[in-house]
C-alpha cells in the first residue's frame, strides 16, 4: 500500500468544505498541538509514537515475530487501539464518553489503517474523527481530521455497521502532516535473509554477534537486540567479558554505544546514535584504527 496525495494540500482545506466544519477541525487540532507546544514538537515526536505503537504490537522479543505481515488479523485491529492509547496518553487528554478523546470539550474518534481504509463506527457521524495512516513498506504516515458527514462515507457498511471514508471523503481531510516519513521496521529493512542468518544462530551472545557483524555503520535499538537475545539482562550479551563485544573487538569491529561513545562516534562520522542505540563498525583507515585501538574498542 502507498498513501496516495488526495486533491488538497497538507493542511488546506478542501474546496466545497463546511465553513462550520473548518471552524471545528481548527479549533480541536489547534487545542491538540497545544497540548504538546506546538506543530514542531508534535512532527518530531508522533513519527517515534507510531513506530512504538507498531513495535509494542508485534512484540518481536516475546512473540518471535518481526513484522506487520506476521499478526493475527485481530492483532492489526488492536494496533488501531495501541495508537489511541499511546496518543491519548502522550497528549494527556481524557476520553470521551462516546468516543476516543475529548479535546477541547469536544469528543473526537481516533481512526487508524495500514490499507487506506478507515472505518468510522455510527456514534461519530458527524462528528470530528482523527484519521491516522501509515505505511511499513514505504515508512510514510499521514495524520489529519475530518468532520464524518455521512456524505463522506461509502454507503455500505460492515458486520459491525461501520462505514469506510468514501473517495470524495479523503478530499475533505484536513491534513495536519501528511506524507511524512517515520522510522521504518528495522527487521523489513533487512530483509528475511538477512534476518534469518542472525537468528538462526543457537545461542543469545551468537545471535547479537551475528546481528552487529552483519549489519555496520547503522543505528541499532536496545529493542532489536532484545529481539534476538530474549532474556532478563539481554544487554550482558553486549558486554565484554563474555559478551558479543569481545568476538567483535577481537575480528576488528568496534561496538560503540550512542550513550557511552557519542563523542568516539562524531569523531568517525557514523550515523547519529540515540542513547539506547548501539552501532557497530570495522575502520579501514589507519586514524581510525588507531582511534579505536586506543580506547580499547578494538584489538
Amino acid at each position: 500500500m502507498k498513501i496516495k496525495r488526495n486533491e488538497i494540500e497538507a493542511g488546506r482545506p478542501s474546496t466545497g468544505e463546511r465553513a462550520d466544519d473548518r471552524a471545528l477541525i481548527k479549533r480541536v487540532e489547534t487545542a491538540m498541538l497545544r497540548r504538546v507546544k506546538g506543530l514542531k514538537r508534535f512532527r518530531k515526536e508522533i513519527p517515534l509514537l507510531l513506530r512504538r505503537a507498531i513495535d509494542e504490537v508485534i512484540d518481536a522479543p516475546r512473540t518471535g515475530r518481526f513484522t506487520v505481515e506476521e499478526l493475527e488479523k485481530t492483532e492489526k485491529t488492536y494496533l488501531g487501539t495501541k495508537v489511541e492509547i499511546l496518543l491519548r496518553n502522550w497528549l494527556r487528554l481524557p476520553k470521551g464518553q462516546l468516543l476516543d478523546l475529548n479535546i477541547d470539550g469536544t469528543e473526537v474518534d481516533v481512526k487508524n489503517t495500514m490499507t487506506g481504509n478507515w472505518m468510522i463506527p455510527r456514534e461519530a457521524i458527524g462528528r470530528p474523527c482523527l484519521l491516522v495512516e501509515t505505511d511499513e513498506t514505504s515508512a510514510r504516515f499521514s495524520i489529519g481530521f475530518i468532520v464524518a458527514r455521512i456524505e463522506f462515507l461509502t454507503p455500505g457498511k460492515n458486520q459491525d455497521g461501520k462505514r469506510g471514508v468514501s473517495a470524495f471523503g479523503k478530499t475533505h481531510i484536513h491534513w495536519t502532516l501528511h506524507d511524512e516519513s517515520y522510522p521504518e521496521n528495522f527487521w523489513q529493512r533487512i530483509g528475511p535473509a538477512l534476518r534469518q542468518k542472525i537468528v538462526s544462530r543457537p545461542s543469545g551472545t551468537q545471535r547479537v554477534d551475528a546481528l552487529f557483524r552483519l549489519v555496520q555503520e547503522k543505528p541499532i535499538s536496545r529493542v532489536q537486540v532484545l529481539a534476538v537475545a530474549p532474556q532478563k539482562d539481554a544487554m550482558k550479551r553486549l558486554r565484554k567479558n563474555g559478551g558479543a563485544r569481545d568476538s567483535l573487538a577481537r575480528d576488528g569491529i568496534a561496538l560503540l554505544s550512542g550513550y557511552y561513545d557519542k563523542t568516539l562516534i562524531e569523531q568517525l562520522r557514523l550515523p547519529k546514535c540515540e542513547k539506547d542505540e548501539f552501532i557497530s563498525f570495522a575502520p579501514t583507515k589507519e586514524p581510525a584504527v588507531q582511534l579505536l585501538r586506543t580506547s580499547g574498542h578494538i584489538k
